[in-house]
C-alpha cells in the first residue's frame, strides 16, 4: 500500500527544548499540536532548519514520543552531518521547518510477545509502539495488542545509550547489548534476541520489529525467518523530498513477479522484512 502525505501538515512550528540525550544524541521537542494529533507509531517527520539553505533538503526524522493533549512531538537525531550540526545549534522558541507524519508506521497487529529490535539510533521509532501495544497510549487505532514486550538495544559502547528509562518505564523488558563491553558483557544485539527466542514458550506468538543498521537488520531477519517469526523492518534509507516524488529512497523488494522498487518515504518506511532483497 501506498501512503502519500495527504494526511500531513507543513509548518514552522516553535522548538519547545532542545536536549542533549546521550552522545552525540539529542531530542528536539516542538509545539505541533495538529500533527501530534495525526502520527501512529513508525511514521517520520521531514526536518530541516529555516535559518540556512545548507543543506537544501529536509532530513528525515522518526517519531520518539508524542503528547496529543499537550500538542507536543519529541524526535530523536544523531548529530553527524550539516543538517543535524545546525539542529543541535537551536534553541527554544526558534523555529524548525517541518512536514509530517509520513509514511505507513507499524501495524497494530495482536501477538502475545512483541519484541523490537534497536541499533544504533534505531530506538526512537519503538517507544510509542511500545506503550500503544501495552495498551498505555492510543492513537486512534487498536492499544494493548501485546501481553509482553521486549526491547533489544544495542550501541557500539554504553555512552551512547539514549531513552532507556523510558522505555523501563514504559512497561518493556530492556536488554542492552554493547559491543565494547561498557555496559555488560561484550555481545552484539542479535546475541539478546536469539537468547529471547530460544527461552520464549513455544505456544506464545510472537512479532519482531526492527531498526538500526542495515547489516543488523539482515541478520535479524535471517534469524526471525529461521526460527519462523513474522518479523517488519523500518528503513533507514536517506531521503531528500519524503513525499514519493524524488524517488531517491528505493529499496529493492521482492514482488510475486521478481522484484521491484518500493519508495521507503510512501511504501514505507516499515516494510514485511521477507520481502527485503538486501543485495
Amino acid at each position: 500500500m501506498t501512503y502519500f502525505a495527504d494526511n500531513a501538515v507543513s509548518s514552522q512550528p516553535k522548538i519547545i527544548e532542545n536536549l542533549l540525550l546521550a552522545q552525540d544524541t539529542r531530542r528536539v521537542r516542538i509545539d505541533a499540536p495538529e500533527m501530534a494529533r495525526r502520527v501512529v507509531p513508525g511514521q517520520f517527520f521531514m526536518v530541516r532548519n529555516p535559518a540556512g539553505n545548507d543543506p537544501l533538503i529536509g532530513r528525515a526524522l522518526a517519531l520518539y514520543d508524542v503528547d496529543a493533549e499537550q500538542g507536543w512531538i519529541d524526535l530523536v537525531y544523531l548529530v553527524k552531518g550539516k543538517l543535524t550540526t545546525s539542529l543541535a545549534k537551536l534553541k527554544s522558541g526558534d523555529p524548525l521547518a517541518v512536514w509530517g507524519p509520513l509514511g505507513n508506521g507499524f501495524p497494530a497487529e495482536p501477538t502475545d510477545h512483541l519484541i523490537m529490535v534497536a541499533g544504533g539510533i534505531g530506538q526512537t521509532p519503538f517507544l510509542t509502539l511500545a506503550r500503544e501495544a501495552l495498551g498505555r497510549q492510543s492513537f486512534g487505532r487498536s492499544s494493548g495488542y501485546a501481553h509482553s514486550v521486549s526491547f533489544c538495544y544495542g550501541v557500539r559502547s554504553a555512552k551512547y545509550l539514549a531513552g532507556v528509562e523510558q522505555f523501563e518505564e514504559a512497561g518493556c523488558d530492556v536488554q542492552i547489548a554493547t559491543e565494547d563491553g561498557s555496559h555488560g558483557p561484550a555481545r552484539r544485539v542479535t546475541d539478546g534476541l536469539e537468547g529471547l527466542l530460544e527461552n520464549a514458550s513455544t505456544t506464545a506468538s510472537r512479532r519482531i520489529v526492527c531498526c538500526g543498521p542495515e547489516p543488523m537488520m539482515e541478520a535479524v531477519a535471517k534469524i526471525a525467518d529461521d526460527n519462523d517469526v513474522p518479523c517488519q523492518v523500518s528503513l533507514e534509507t536517506p531521503m531528500a523530498c519524503g513525499i514519493g516524488v524524488c524517488f531517491t529512497c528505493v529499496a529493492k523488494v521482492g514482488t510475486a513477479a521478481d522484484w521491484d522498487y518500493k519508495r521507503t518515504c510512501v511504501e514505507g518506511p516499515v516494510f514485511d522484512a521477507a520481502d527485503i532483497l538486501w543485495h
